[in-house]
C-alpha cells in the first residue's frame, strides 16, 4: 500500500488480484485568506521619520571655577544649589583679606617708587645742566688757547721778532757810523791832523755801539731761536690740552648722564614691575567674586573633596581652576542624540522635528537640527557593525520646567510619501542584495522579486514586481510551500 498527501485531499489506492478501487476523501484546506500572516499591497500615504532618543542639555552652559592662583581661595559665601540666577549675580565669594593686604602693600611701594623716579629725573636734569656748564667752560678754554696761539704765531711773535730785528739794525747802523768816523779820524792823524780828544771820544762811542749791536743780535737770536719756539710750543700744547680737556669733559659727562639715566631706568623698571604686580593683585582681588556670566540655574559641582565625593560648601579651600558650579542657560535647550549611518542621508541642517520629554509625556516641543557630526562612531557593543553620527536639535519652544539631563525622544519628518504602492516592511526579504516577496496565488505561494523605493520602519514603497491587491506572506516560507 502506498499513501500520498495532497492539499486537496487524499487518494487511497488498494490493489487486489482482480479489482482497483479509488477512494476520494476531502480534507480541511488552510484558510490563508483569513490568516493574520497575510497582508495586501495597497496604495497609501506614509511618512519617513527618523526617531531617536537623546538627552536634554543647555545650548549654552558654563563651569564656574576659581581663577585665584594656588590654593589661596577660601569660600565665605556660596549660592544655594539649584537657585535661579541672573547675569552678574554673585555666585561665590572667596576670602579677600590676603588679596586686599597685597594690594595695599603694592600701592605703597608704587607711591615710593614714583617718588624715587621723580628724584631720579631731577638728578638727571641737574647732571645735564652741570655737563652743559663744564662743556661750555672747556669749549671756552679751548677757544682762548687757540686765539692765544694764533696771536703768538701770527701777531705777537712776529711783531716782537721784527722789533728785535729793527733794534739790531739801528745798533748796526750806529756802530757802522761811529766806526767809520773813528777810522776817518785815524786817517787824518796819519796825515798830521791829530785830535786826540775827538779820537778817544769816537773810539769810546764805537765800542759802546759795538756792544749794543752784539746785545741786540743776541736778543734777536735768543727770541728767534729759543723764546718764540718755546712760547709757540707752549701755546700749541695749551690748545692740545684744552682739546683733551673738552673731550674728557664730554666723555665724563656722557658717563655721568648715563649713570643718571641708568638710575632712572632702574627705578622706572622696578616701578613698572610693581605696577604690573599691583594690576595682577587687583585682578586676583576681583577674582574673589565669582559672578554669573549669564542667567541660568546654579548647580553645585560634585567632585572629590577631602577624600569624599561631595559638593562645595562654605569654608572649603579651593584650588585654581577647581570647578565649583555648573551654570546652564535653560532658556535655550538642545537635544543631544545620535542617528544611524544608514539614516544620515535623510537628515539636513534646519530640518524640523517634534520632541517629547519623558518627564512630561503630554507636552510636545518643536525642534530644529542645528548640528550633524562629521565622524562616525559605534554606539552599542551588541551592534559592532552599525555606526552612528552625533546629532543636535535645538528646541524652538521655551519651558522653564525642562532641565538638562532629561530624556527626550525626537521624531524628524524626513519625507512624505503620497499614493504609493505600499507593503509592510516585514513582507520584504533579501537574497544576496535582491529583494523578494511571497505572493499568495490561489492556494499556494510564489516567490516574486521586486524593486523597492522609499521606506520607513513599518512600510516600504514597491516600484515594480507587485500590483495593488496582491496578497503577501509576512513570514519566510520553506521551499515545499511554494509553487
Amino acid at each position: 500500500m502506498g499513501v500520498k498527501l495532497w492539499r486537496t485531499g487524499i487518494i487511497l489506492l488498494t490493489v487486489s488480484s482482480l479489482s482497483l478501487v479509488f477512494l476520494y476523501m476531502p480534507m480541511a484546506v488552510p484558510e490563508y485568506e483569513s490568516n493574520p500572516k497575510l497582508v495586501t499591497a495597497t496604495h497609501a500615504d506614509f511618512n519617513i521619520e527618523i526617531v531617536t532618543v537623546g538627552v536634554l542639555d543647555a545650548a549654552r552652559s558654563h563651569i564656574i571655577s576659581s581663577a585665584v592662583k594656588g590654593n589661596k581661595g577660601k569660600i565665605i559665601y556660596l549660592i544655594e544649589d539649584g537657585e535661579w540666577v541672573k547675569q552678574d549675580d554673585i555666585l561665590v565669594k572667596l576670602d579677600s583679606t590676603p588679596f586686599e593686604n597685597e594690594v595695599y602693600r603694592l600701592q605703597g611701594e608704587v607711591q615710593s617708587l614714583k617718588a624715587s623716579a621723580e628724584a631720579s629725573k631731577q638728578m638727571l636734569e641737574w647732571e645735564k645742566n652741570q655737563v652743559e656748564q663744564k662743556i661750555s667752560s672747556a669749549r671756552y678754554r679751548l677757544q682762548v688757547a687757540k686765539l692765544e696761539y694764533k696771536q703768538l704765531v701770527e701777531g705777537d711773535g712776529p711783531l716782537q721778532l721784527a722789533q728785535y730785528e729793527e733794534e739790531m739794525e739801528k745798533a748796526r747802523i750806529e756802530y757802522q757810523r761811529y766806526r767809520t768816523y773813528f777810522e776817518d779820524l785815524l786817517n787824518l792823524r796819519k796825515k798830521g791832523f791829530d785830535n786826540p780828544q775827538e779820537i778817544a771820544s769816537a773810539e769810546e762811542s764805537t765800542k759802546t755801539f759795538k756792544e749794543k749791536l752784539e746785545t741786540t743780535k743776541r736778543r734777536y737770536k735768543s727770541y728767534k731761536d729759543y723764546v718764540l719756539p718755546s712760547r709757540t710750543q707752549a701755546a700749541r700744547a695749551k690748545v692740545k690740552n684744552s682739546e683733551l680737556g673738552l673731550e674728557q669733559t664730554r666723555q665724563g659727562s656722557v658717563f655721568k648722564i648715563a649713570n643718571a639715566v641708568a638710575a632712572l631706568n632702574q627705578v622706572q623698571a622696578k616701578l613698572k614691575t610693581v605696577e604690573t604686580s599691583l594690576k595682577h593683585a587687583r585682578n586676583e582681588l576681583e577674582k574673589t567674586l565669582l559672578k554669573a556670566p549669564f542667567s541660568g540655574i546654579a548647580i553645585l559641582y560634585e567632585t572629590f573633596r577631602d577624600g569624599q565625593k561631595r559638593k562645595p560648601r562654605v569654608g572649603d579651600t579651593v584650588w585654581v581652576n577647581q570647578p565649583l558650579l555648573y551654570l546652564p542657560d535653560i532658556t535655550t535647550l538642545v537635544v543631544k542624540t545620535q542617528v544611524r549611518e544608514i539614516d544620515l542621508h535623510k537628515i539636513a541642517l534646519q530640518q524640523e522635528g517634534v520632541i517629547k520629554i519623558d518627564a512630561y509625556p503630554d507636552a510636545s516641543f518643536k525642534g530644529q537640527v542645528s548640528f550633524i557630526g562629521a565622524l562616525a562612531m559605534q554606539r552599542f557593543k551588541d551592534r559592532l557593525g552599525e555606526k552612528y553620527f552625533n546629532l543636535t536639535i535645538v528646541l524652538k519652544d521655551e519651558d522653564l520646567r525642562l532641565r538638562p539631563g532629561m530624556t527626550a525622544r525626537v521624531s524628524i519628518l524626513a519625507e512624505q510619501v503620497e499614493n504609493a504602492l505600499t507593503i509592510p516592511i516585514q513582507s520584504v526579504f533579501d537574497e544576496r542584495g535582491k529583494k523578494y516577496c511571497y505572493q499568495f496565488e490561489g492556494r499556494r505561494f510564489k516567490k516574486k522579486y521586486i524593486s523597492i523605493g522609499r521606506q520607513n520602519d513599518d512600510k516600504v514603497e514597491v516600484l515594480s514586481g507587485l500590483q495593488a491587491g496582491d496578497r503577501l506572506s509576512l513570514v519566510k516560507l520553506s521551499p515545499n510551500e511554494l509553487i
